[in-house]
């Protein structure tokens, strides 16, 4: 939309939000599809386009040079925000010391990480907090319990975040029954050592026929792991990925302390794949036990849902069908719904 335009439009619209993030990346929406961005960027950017789309003026302040307009949000460096205009709602991510940059009736902060109290401390929260007085908004609750009244004395809330709709807008066909695959496509190294573990003495000696593929550059890749027919996944194109995930029976992910929203798993949901899990951090909350995935105890239990959807045809269709049911829930529309619902009305 051009910039004169929207100029203009903003002169009616009747309330405004800024979200300001924190990081040193220079980027606007339509970087959305490119290799920059990650979970937390891509997830700012859809709610700030379901804020405009429901009719609120939006503007997005990150390290950008020059100001953009993408799908009618409005991208400028925050060091050019206007202190003389009130925003209705400001979203910092992460650092409080970000409201310096904004004025606005109401604060929230956008939580990314398991803060400590140490953390809190050496990263100089206590005086803009005390300044400035954020609402803490947490993304599940895991991290809700982790954050201690001393790290969000005027209050925290859980707003979590989905994956892109384009998870949505896929055709899934519901007869299509993928080969005996599965895989591990989180990016960083989060207990993929002892998945590969339990994949080597519990799951390939029950069966030597299906294939395990893991995310290049996170363990020493060997001949012995190929034996066990464990393989690295190529690395493609998002629009690729998402095409690839199709077809694999299972997505194997442990869960991390560190996890407080696992967007690979969310994706893999909504493509109607199961997640097999420990539920470390977040996956407890994103997985539900024989309705999106399995929550296992251990070794052994792991490894029997992971064979099962092996497999088992009849079983590994009865979750895929119960994934497809439910796979439009916790969208962007009634995410946004939720923060307009805490904090515009």
């Amino acid at each position: 939309m051009d910039g004169e335009l929207l100029e203009k439009n903003y002169m009616i619209l009747s309330k405004s939000i800024v979200i300001i993030d924190n990081s040193k990346l220079s980027y606007a929406g339509k970087d959305i599809n490119g290799k920059i961005l990650r979970g937390t960027e891509t997830s700012l950017i859809l709610l700030a386009e379901e804020f405009a789309k429901k009719g609120y003026r939006v503007d997005f302040a990150n390290n950008i040079e020059s100001p953009k307009v993408h799908n009618y949000v409005r991208y400028l460096n925050y060091r050019r925000l206007d202190l003389s205009y009130s925003y209705d709602l400001a979203i910092v991510v992460s650092d409080a010391n970000f409201f310096k940059y904004v004025n606005s009736k109401k604060k929230a902060l956008f939580s990314v990480s398991n803060q400590s109290i140490e953390k809190f401390v050496r990263k100089k929260q206590i005086i803009p907090f005390l300044k400035y007085r954020p609402v803490v908004v947490t993304l599940c609750y895991y991290q809700y319990k982790k954050r201690s009244f001393l790290t969000s004395p005027f209050g925290k809330k859980i707003i979590p975040i989905t994956s892109d709709p384009i998870f949505l807008k896929k055709n899934i066909d519901k007869n299509f029954l993928p080969k005996k695959k599965v895989i591990y496509n989180i990016r960083s190294n989060r207990n993929l050592d002892l998945l590969v573990k339990i994949w080597t003495n519990y799951i390939y000696p029950q069966d030597n026929k299906s294939k395990f593929f893991i995310t290049p550059g996170l363990i020493k890749y060997s001949k012995v792991l190929k034996s066990k027919n464990i393989f690295i996944r190529k690395i493609t194109s998002r629009s690729r990925m998402i095409n690839d995930l199709k077809n694999y029976r299972a997505l194997l992910y442990l869960g991390h302390k560190s996890d407080i929203f696992t967007l690979t798993a969310e994706e893999a949901i909504k493509l109607g794949i199961p997640v097999v899990t420990y539920g470390i951090g977040s996956l407890a909350d994103r997985v539900v036990h024989g309705v999106s995935g399995f929550v296992c105890g251990n070794e052994k239990e792991f490894s029997y849902y992971t064979l099962k959807l092996l497999n088992d045809n009849c079983f590994y269709n009865r979750i895929r069908k119960k994934l497809l049911k439910n796979r439009k829930t916790n969208n962007w529309n009634s995410i946004c719904d939720i923060w307009i619902k805490n904090f515009l009305l």
